[in-house]
């Protein structure tokens, strides 16, 4: 395995943006290029709004939930809700060379690039904690799975578990349920833009739309329609 398994998404900006950004929480820490500075964002709790600067594009590599300390050192409990400057985390050799390159580097070219450092350790995935990327994955696919069925899945009791992931996500294993299955709607409202909010609750898994209203309100800090992009 490669440092490149523990990626979520490369990720960047363009001309085409708007100037305020809504980044929705996912569970993964973010390695970014602001445009003139790299900085380490920690897994969000909730969503940020974030300023867009065409005149300044911006890339990253998102990675997956509980990747946080294999990838920098950090812990994902360390880093949630803040965004830090890429030399307190990577240390300021290697946040230094890699600032460099991105700067010199043509726009469309660093997303390449800061891909190609994610990958570049091939020893990162194996870092990454067993139960954490078990109980993820699981939760990916079935946000509904009790923590009591995760722990048995995992090998641990519900309170170890918690711990773990409490410890290398940033927060506790049913934040990162509800997190998981709010991306998946929006993901299934981006690639279906007919689905009804009612349809879009049914199938990412909810309730029903009062239950997605309550979850987008909560973590999306705006109402379904605007989170979803309807």
């Amino acid at each position: 395995m490669t440092r490149g398994s523990l990626i979520d998404e490369v990720w960047a900006t363009g001309p085409d943006w708007p100037t305020e950004v809504r980044v929705l929480p996912d569970g993964g820490a973010d390695l970014i290029w602001t445009g003139d500075q790299l900085v380490v964002a920690g897994p969000d709790q909730v969503a940020r709004m974030v300023r867009a600067d065409p005149s300044r594009p911006a890339c990253g590599v998102r990675f997956l939930p509980g990747a946080a300390r294999a990838m920098f050192g950090w812990s994902g409990e360390a880093l949630v809700d803040s965004v830090v400057p890429a030399a307190q985390v990577l240390g300021a050799d290697e946040s230094g060379r890699l600032s460099q390159r991105l700067a010199a580097a043509p726009p469309d070219g660093r997303p390449r690039l800061l891909a190609s450092w994610a990958v570049s350790d091939a020893r990162a995935a194996a870092r990454r904690d067993p139960a954490v990327a078990l109980t993820a994955d699981l939760l990916a696919r079935d946000p509904k799975l009790r923590v009591a069925e995760l722990a048995d899945r995992a090998g641990y009791s519900d309170r170890q578990l918690r711990r773990r992931v409490q410890a290398e996500v940033g927060y506790a294993p049913k934040r990162l349920a509800r997190i998981l299955r709010l991306r998946r709607v929006v993901a299934l409202a981006r690639r279906d833009p007919s689905l009804s909010l009612a349809d879009a609750a049914f199938a990412g898994g909810f309730v029903d739309q009062a239950h997605l209203s309550h979850e987008c309100s909560e973590l999306g800090g705006a109402p379904a329609a605007v989170v979803l992009g309807r």
